[in-house]
């Protein structure tokens, strides 16, 4: 038995290097931080650009992503998951998180999040707009107390860490 091992801990390229005499082994920091979240998301979201951005995190997370381009059809697929839904889990919904814009062609969000809160009351829900988040809250307030804000612009690092962490 070697008592004398030492460890060296190097940051090498967003990485991170464990060396010992005999090991050499390379983590990646985004995995030591992040990690694998793995939940089943619905993003409702009309810009396509920042779909795609919100789809590759999520999945590479370990996400299921569900997609709908406006509020309709966020209606659509959120209704087609709850009527598969065990009835057991019908207050808490389908998604583990909806993560939702306001500003969406046929229906905007609001708009979507009642609807959502009335089938499934206590359903998880993240509002990321660029509006004026507090005069959306205002025109919805006794619906949109316990829906959590995300407010536009933010990093992709700081919507993983909302939806990681749970109210």
């Amino acid at each position: 038995t070697n008592t004398n091992t030492s460890w060296s801990i190097y940051k090498v390229e967003n990485g991170c290097s464990f060396n010992t005499n005999k090991l050499n082994v390379k983590l990646h920091l985004e995995i030591l931080v992040a990690g694998v979240i793995s939940l089943n998301v619905l993003v409702a979201e009309d810009n396509l650009f920042t779909i795609q951005q919100y789809k590759h995190i999520l999945e590479k997370k370990g996400c299921k992503v569900t997609i709908a381009h406006d509020g309709e059809e966020c209606m659509q697929k959120f209704d087609d998951a709850f009527l598969r839904l065990d009835p057991a889990l019908v207050e808490s919904g389908p998604f583990d998180v909806v993560l939702i814009d306001n500003n969406m062609p046929k229906k905007n969000g609001a708009e979507v999040v009642k609807e959502i809160l009335k089938r499934s009351p206590k359903q998880r829900i993240i509002f990321a707009s660029a509006y004026n988040i507090g005069s959306i809250l205002n025109a919805s307030e006794a619906v949109m107390g316990d829906v959590e804000i995300l407010q536009k612009p933010f990093s992709l690092n700081t919507m993983i860490a909302k939806i990681q962490t749970k109210k």
